[in-house]
């Protein structure tokens, strides 16, 4: 499929009877870093670039290859908490819109740097939508709420994401389906059988375009589709 993040994983061709369990713990180094040092990184350019993008129309390169990197980094390491690989994802976080491989999963970004279109990225803002949800999620814990004012811009503001969201929550559900049946194989057989890991590997490649999209990388809007 033609759009301007390409998700390419390799299926192994045998995979090792352990892996399906052994690499969900070896996974967690970069899972910690993924949703710490890297999520808040990324928020903090995501406001940048919007605030940039409204007032110039153009998002800056350097952040640009910071946010394909962070495209890149959640597709590897998705991809191998869900064994799609053998392939242990290295601690590479140089910014490059070109995947450097090695891998076993390639995500490449073409991102759309000038001619941005402002009134898309107004109701496009990633950051709101999602810190606003966690925040409101640790308020209702702790018997605080949010005022009902904050909720509606975050809807407002994060409206245009609000579809391929829901997409991705459905493309998730039928990616951990196939994931399971995938495990049961992987355990007995040491084989991918290839449609189930079409759908599993389906997730992380909406995911990585709805990120690519989110992060302003691109105003193409990613595809209702997980091949």
């Amino acid at each position: 499929m033609s759009y301007p993040a390409t998700i390419t994983i390799e299926r192994p061709e045998r995979i090792a009877n352990w892996r399906p369990i052994g690499q969900l713990i070896l996974v967690l180094p970069h899972y910690v870093i993924l949703h710490t040092v890297m999520n808040i990184a990324a928020s903090i350019t995501a406001i940048v670039a919007w605030f940039s993008v409204l007032f110039t129309g153009k998002l800056p390169p350097g952040i640009a290859a910071f946010h394909a990197t962070y495209v890149r980094y959640r597709a590897r390491t998705f991809s191998y908490m869900q064994f799609l690989t053998d392939k242990y994802p290295p601690f590479d976080f140089s910014p490059s819109t070109e995947d450097p491989g090695g891998a076993g999963i390639s995500v490449s970004v073409s991102p759309r740097l000038e001619g941005k279109n402002r009134l898309n990225v107004l109701f496009r803002f990633i950051v709101p939508f999602a810190w606003l949800t966690l925040i409101g999620m640790i308020g209702l814990a702790s018997g605080f709420d949010l005022p009902v004012w904050v909720w509606i811009v975050e809807l407002v503001l994060g409206a245009v994401l609000i579809p391929g969201a829901v997409f991705s929550m459905v493309a998730w559900v039928v990616s951990s389906i196939a994931a399971i049946l995938g495990f049961l194989a992987v355990i007995f057989t040491g084989r991918w059988p290839e449609g189930l890991f079409r759908l599993s590997a389906g997730w992380v490649r909406v995911d990585a375009r709805l990120w690519a999209y989110s992060m302003l990388l691109t105003d193409e809007y990613p595809p209702f589709s997980m091949d």
